[in-house]
């Protein structure tokens, strides 16, 4: 009974569902099964954890567990899966099966979803369960089996009985022991003692460094509704985890204000609208509606439009209740609304719009992600294949991704349809997410499906189409084509990276060249895993720190100076994989500055074109924005920061909101002329600086201008101007190619990083071969 203790929490709710499982299984010693047993509670709450665990503490323990989801199977397939077929039954059954009660035979059957099994099988379910006996399809013989059964639902199936949906016989003889599991936002306390059990998790299961949770995240977490329940804290607690850099994590980096509240008295079918099996139906209908509107409804047409024949859009059609006037039977209240219009941007090369057309374009940097499951093409996989499907699907969503193409073993995703500087970094996080899923289902099924994932990057154009965003078809396909090339390369699984999108996620990421491709391709990379350390030093475990002790106590005075009110910059500079960032990473690290706020970014190779771009990166962790903040969360979060802490900065919020790309409602920011907002924008992010120093001392870190922008360029040189007087050491880093007009200021120093000499060189080399013996 001690597997209870993985049902964490300490809520009544909770405690008293403990005590009732405590009380079964202790009755059932020393005999051979338990009664059936109804789960009852909303998606996401554990019932399939609650089920493992009656199964691992009873007296089936040594027999299997099998976990059927009823709603993931089709309906003509179900009683196929459920109890069996003979050869010969239909006209793909070319050997006999054995069903899934079959396979439980002596163990655990679990019953997912057990409210939404088709009528005609709730009777033959029934006479299974009285005569322990199955006969399979195309038999005329009962094979006798033992089975305990476990079912569950988040349907009332009592109102079900009620409304005739559901038989009473059967259901009287599931819930001869109902156990309800109470909703996640009535567990109170035990919200923050999840969060937390999941964020060691998944810290652990990433190889990152540990983070902890604010108080005020602690607050957030207790205060948000979790329509999701616990499966949605789970998805969210990963999601920070990859994605914030700092730690404690806060409120403001959870983002759970994006996610609104469910309206008051919502129904339990209105929540299973949540339900990947919801999801992909509204996919399927929007892409049907949208090829039989373009073509008046021509079945023909839309079906060489689809690539399917017209007999399976027929079929599709019927399925899901399209009719020509546009009005779709059983359409889920909670359909998701268009994307919001974006600001078009008058793009060089971007195909024009015609005068009074409903689309307009713009180039945008995307990123694609195809996750292909690899198993075997047998009907055992399919409960398997499903599961991973929808499992994936929630991974994308949680990364800001929007799901393109979906076929039963296949699912690619669009990253960056609405602006964001780094689509790369949401698809290489949701790719690592899917990836670390499959490999905990395969923990406990050896046969689940294997995923190989493939990720590319660049520019395209996205055209708003009756305010749908749509990518340009030729882009698609240019990226479908290099997605499906990677997908064939030798590697059997993992992460492959496109060369195209290796630059955009070097600085974060571990990746390893493995292989050229054929023609285009080009280089293809392996991604390995999360870089630790936020300095692009790479994902490998870092040697030891020797040979700079000269350089570092320079840094040392020149902190000590800023604590005395004497602002200072300091240039680092030497050659490619000298180590300057490992330097740098070294600095943020020391107890000198612990008591200091530490704020960083840099340039990079292909933003030389991008204006600001490091400046954004800036003022993103300034304000603890995460990469999956919509526009009016960052309008909330940097007006809440500023007049909190500083009225006096209220008249530059337009110029940091059009610099993070949310909207700008100030009509003196528009009549504004191109320099004047310019200049506007480099006082605001300057006094943003100053005004962290009067707090504290803050260290600020621009690492790598030699592949700077203009725009942050000017920045670096107003904030060196101001620096006399404040509280603040500048500390950047640079190849000895690039130049700058600071080299005359009295505050300035430049320290050159040199090759290592023999002495810390053979210091470096002896503590790395005592570390690698260790390892070994």
């Amino acid at each position: 009974m001690s597997r209870l203790a993985e049902l964490l929490g300490e809520s009544r709710g909770i405690l008293e569902l403990c005590e009732k499982i405590r009380q079964l299984l202790a009755r059932s010693q020393g005999s051979r099964r338990l009664p059936p047993i109804l789960l009852q509670g909303e998606t996401g709450t554990g019932k399939g954890l609650v089920a493992n665990l009656i199964h691992k503490g009873g007296p089936r323990r040594a027999g299997p567990f099998v976990e059927v989801n009823c709603a993931a199977i089709p309906g003509t397939l179900l009683e196929a899966e459920l109890f069996g077929f003979e050869k010969g039954a239909f006209t793909d059954a070319t050997r006999a099966k054995a069903g899934l009660f079959q396979t439980a035979d002596g163990g655990t059957i679990f019953l997912d979803e057990v409210g939404l099994l088709p009528e005609t099988l709730q009777s033959k379910l029934l006479k299974v369960i009285e005569e322990r006996a199955v006969r399979r399809l195309g038999s005329t013989l009962s094979e006798p089996t033992d089975v305990q059964v476990i079912s569950a639902t988040n349907e009332d199936l009592a109102t079900a009985v009620r409304g005739r949906r559901f038989r009473e016989d059967l259901y009287h003889r599931l819930a001869v022991v109902t156990l309800s599991l109470p909703p996640l936002r009535d567990r109170g306390e035990d919200i923050v003692l999840l969060a937390e059990h999941f964020l060691s998790r998944w810290c652990a299961d990433y190889d990152l460094p540990p983070k902890e949770l604010s108080a005020d995240a602690r607050s957030a977490l207790v205060e948000y509704r979790w329509p999701g329940n616990v499966r949605e804290l789970g998805n969210v607690m990963e999601r920070v985890t990859l994605l914030a850099e700092a730690s404690p994590i806060t409120a403001s980096i959870l983002g759970l204000s994006r996610i609104p509240p469910p309206a008051r008295g919502e129904s339990a079918a209105a929540e299973e609208t949540a339900l990947f099996d919801d999801r992909l139906a509204r996919i399927e209908r929007e892409q049907l509606l949208e090829a039989l509107r373009e073509t008046n409804w021509n079945i023909t047409q839309a079906a060489r439009r689809l690539g399917i024949t017209r007999g399976r859009l027929r079929y599709r059609i019927t399925k899901q209740g399209l009719r020509p006037e546009g009005s779709v039977a059983g359409t889920p209240p909670g359909a998701e609304r268009p994307a919001e219009p974006p600001t078009v941007v008058s793009t060089p090369g971007a195909p024009e719009t015609a005068p009074g057309s409903s689309v307009r374009w713009e180039r945008r940097y995307l990123a694609f992600l195809r996750a292909e499951l690899q198993t075997r093409s047998s009907p055992e996989s399919l409960l398997l294949v499903g599961r991973t499907l929808a499992v994936s699907a929630e991974k994308i969503q949680s990364f800001g991704g929007q799901i393109q193409e979906v076929s039963p073993t296949t699912i690619v995703a669009a990253f960056g349809l609405d602006p964001i500087e780094n689509a790369p970094t949401c698809a290489a996080l949701a790719a690592m997410a899917i990836e670390k899923a499959a490999e905990r289902a395969r923990g406990t099924d050896p046969t689940a499906p294997t995923v190989k994932i493939a990720v590319d990057a660049g520019q395209s154009m996205v055209g708003q189409v009756h305010g749908a965003l749509r990518i340009d078809l030729g882009d698609k396909e240019r990226a479908l084509t290099t997605l499906a090339a990677l997908a064939n390369l030798p590697e059997p699984e993992g992460i492959v990276v496109s060369e195209a999108a290796a630059p955009f996620l070097e600085p974060r990421f571990e990746l390893v060249r493995v292989s050229r491709g054929e023609g285009d391709l080009g280089h293809s990379y392996r991604l390995t895993r999360r870089e630790r350390t936020g300095f692009g030093l790479g994902g490998r475990a870092l040697s030891v720190f020797v040979g700079r002790e000269r350089e570092f106590e320079v840094l040392r005075e020149r902190l000590e100076e800023v604590e005395r009110g004497q602002g200072r910059v300091v240039a680092l500079v030497g050659e490619p994989g000298v180590g300057k960032s490992r330097f740098v990473y070294e600095l943020t690290r020391s107890d000198r500055v612990r008591d200091w706020r530490v704020l960083r970014c840099g340039a990079v190779s292909y933003g030389m074109a991008t204006p600001s771009l490091p400046v954004i990166d800036l003022i993103k962790r300034y304000f603890l924005i995460d990469d999956a903040e919509g526009p009016s969360g960052i309008r909330q979060r940097v007006t809440r920061k500023v007049l909190r802490e500083d009225r006096l900065l209220e008249p530059y919020l337009p110029a940091l909101f059009a610099l993070l790309g949310a909207p700008v409602d100030d009509p003196q920011w528009h009549f504004l002329d191109p320099s004047q907002r310019r200049q506007r924008t480099l006082d605001a992010v300057k006094r943003l600086v100053l005004r962290e120093s009067q707090t504290q001392p803050l260290l600020l870190i621009v690492e790598d201008l030699h592949w700077i922008d203009t725009e942050t360029q000017a920045l670096l040189d107003s904030v060196v101007e101001s620096l006399p007087s404040a509280r603040v050491l500048l500390v950047v880093t640079y190849r000895p190619d690039y130049r700058h007009g600071w080299g005359g200021k009295s505050y300035y120093d430049q320290v050159r990083l040199h090759t290592l000499s023999p002495e810390s060189a053979a210091r470096l080399l002896g503590a790395s071969g005592r570390s690698s013996r260790r390892r070994r």
